[in-house]
């Protein structure tokens, strides 16, 4: 049998294998390109306890918060990013529609920490990253580049990815976003007035803004318009059975106005009194309109057109065109209108208020430092995503993003669900991250003694943890087994049934809340986690009762198998609205694939 120093050799020398693997492919995709960004990859280590181990996700029931008000449940997974993206990995790949995050910015006196693996030895804690740390880069872009990799796995097609940043870290993190995300999926950069200045240096210029990159997945994302502040709506000062509008002239202005530029767009169309109408521009040249006649003829016949008459008009002639003294000018109505988003936000709440905000709920200005503004984060949800969209934040932080989508679905009618995932160094997931949105969701009494009033929503709250004695490319059977019989909430996840309505000795069985879906849907997911089927009868028999009280109900059946699942579909044939799926080998082809990188 080997010895314990045996084992310790084949681990160095597996992980030796590894890394010469990683610069292989650095030195080929450095070979292939002559412009982009490069830095020392360097590999990071975890606890012990993780290092070698599969990620799951279980469930601290005593935290859970449930609220029967049709709103939906929130996930908060207490645990290290990493681990909790390889768990999303599985459980939603393809499916986030917005991600924001506010990363650690590397100043150099933010906290950042990175566990060079290389020197855990020495550093088993990890390595403070002081502004004159000769790998202070390398750690953070080693840091950022395995959670964006994961982080673009997660987002749907039509999803966009916010990332709040400053100036020590902004230029490095443009280049890895271009790298990660593609430089044609970059879709802006705000910058945001903090309403404070930093940097106590005279002899460099201190900072009132921080910024975040906007990256879309692809070509499907859209770009919502900003809601029109109570200034804007003043514009629509005119009203008819339809509702406000403003009106903007149907002549085009500004830069090629002329006939000559298109036209196809100088024609006559016709004035109250039965005259032709053409454009001229004001110093009287022939000029032209915004649209061609055939949309002009559609905007007339939906009353789009409104006409102003100028009695002192002058007669102007061109080319045998005479000058009008009508206006035509189209109707733009308030309803549903929105505004184009700038890259420069200055009229929103500052860092202080963010602060102010925190101290309100929590009674405690220095319980949290430097947390994001919510009107900040709403807006970024409102212009990325959807009423249905989910939100992830993998820096949760304070809680920022939960209590905006929840603030935002409660203005606007929305059902967004939040995942919030926060590590609890220093206890903050549990009494910052978490205690926030409960509050925030219950109620609270805030600093001035005043009752304020809970915004409802539920909540789940998880933790990761770690199965198995091998590394994930070394499994064994038994870790597939342990796998199996520890991934029920992990499967719940992916399925959106978050309650768990029965516990058995091989099974599972979870139902879709109320709130978490509109409608009177039912969903259920029942997991077979034993490869022992002496209770096998007994789970298929809570399925038949299932789908007996709830016809119309779906069925996500996960079955511990070696092989193919289909081997099971005879034990269902006479069942509708069910979906055999195997387990483990989905998740350990997930995990290995985020194990290579």
């Amino acid at each position: 049998m080997a010895s314990e120093q045996d084992n310790a050799y084949l681990l160095r020398i597996r992980e030796l294998e590894k890394q010469i693997t990683r610069l292989q492919t650095e030195i080929k995709k450095n070979s292939e390109t002559q412009y982009g960004l490069r830095w020392m990859d360097v590999p990071e280590a975890f606890e012990a306890a993780s290092e070698n181990a599969l990620p799951i996700l279980e469930e601290v029931k005593e935290k859970a918060l449930t609220n029967d008000d049709g709103k939906p449940t929130h996930i908060l997974i207490e645990g290290d990013n990493f681990h909790a993206l390889t768990c999303l990995n599985y459980t939603h790949k393809g499916q986030i529609d917005v991600i924001y995050i506010d990363p650690p910015y590397n100043t150099g006196s933010d906290g950042f920490v990175y566990k060079d693996k290389r020197v855990l030895d020495k550093y088993p804690d990890g390595t403070t990253v002081p502004t004159d740390h000769p790998l202070r880069h390398s750690y953070w872009l080693s840091f950022m580049h395995k959670r964006l990799e994961l982080a673009k796995n997660l987002l749907s097609d039509r999803g966009v990815i916010f990332i709040s940043i400053d100036d020590n870290e902004q230029a490095n993190l443009k280049l890895l976003c271009d790298q990660v995300f593609g430089e044609k999926n970059y879709v802006g950069m705000i910058t945001r007035a903090t309403g404070t200045t930093t940097g106590q240096d005279a002899n460099k210029i201190g900072s009132s803004v921080d910024y975040c990159f906007v990256y879309k997945k692809s070509e499907s994302f859209i770009l919502n318009g900003l809601p029109l502040s109570s200034d804007d709506a003043k514009r629509f000062n005119l009203e008819d059975e339809k509702g406000r509008y403003s009106i903007l002239q149907l002549r085009k202005t500004g830069n090629a106005d002329r006939k000559g530029d298109r036209p196809n767009m100088f024609y006559p169309i016709i004035a109250p009194d039965g005259s032709e109408v053409y454009p001229f521009g004001p110093s009287d040249y022939l000029s032209r309109w915004r649209v061609a006649k055939k949309t002009y003829m559609e905007l007339l016949q939906n009353d789009m057109i409104f006409w102003k008459e100028d009695n002192n008009s002058k007669d102007v002639e061109i080319d045998g065109y005479k000058k009008s003294k009508w206006t035509p000018y189209v109707k733009y109505y308030l309803e549903g209108r929105t505004k184009q988003v700038s890259n420069l936000f200055q009229d929103i709440e500052g860092n202080k208020k963010a602060s102010l905000q925190i101290k309100d709920i929590f009674g405690d200005k220095g319980i949290f430092e430097y947390p994001k503004p919510v009107e900040f984060i709403k807006i970024l949800i409102g212009i990325g995503g959807y009423k249905s969209s989910i939100i992830l934040d993998f820096f949760g932080g304070s809680g920022t993003t939960m209590h905006a989508t929840m603030q935002l679905n409660e203005e606007d009618g929305g059902h967004r669900q939040c995942i919030l995932v926060q590590q609890n160094e220093n206890n903050i997931c549990e009494s910052v991250t978490y205690e926030r949105n409960r509050r925030v969701m219950q109620g609270y009494t805030n600093a001035k003694g005043e009752q304020v009033a809970g915004l409802g929503n539920s909540m789940k709250y998880y933790r990761t943890a770690f199965v198995g004695d091998n590394d994930i490319t070394h499994i064994t059977d038994s870790d597939k087994v342990v796998l199996t019989q520890r991934a029920g909430c992990l499967l719940a996840l992916g399925e959106n049934t978050l309650e768990e309505i029965k516990t058995a000795k091989a099974y599972q069985i979870f139902q879709l809340r109320k709130g978490d879906k509109p409608a009177n849907d039912f969903e259920f997911t029942a997991v077979y986690f034993s490869g022992n089927l002496m209770h096998f009868v007994d789970f298929r028999r809570d399925i038949e009762q299932l789908q007996q009280e709830h016809p119309l109900a779906r069925i996500a059946v996960y079955v511990f198998t070696w092989g193919d699942p289909s081997v099971f579909e005879n034990e269902f044939d006479d069942l509708s609205g069910l979906t055999i799926k195997p387990i483990p080998q989905p998740i350990l082809e997930i995990y290995q694939n985020i194990h290579q990188l």
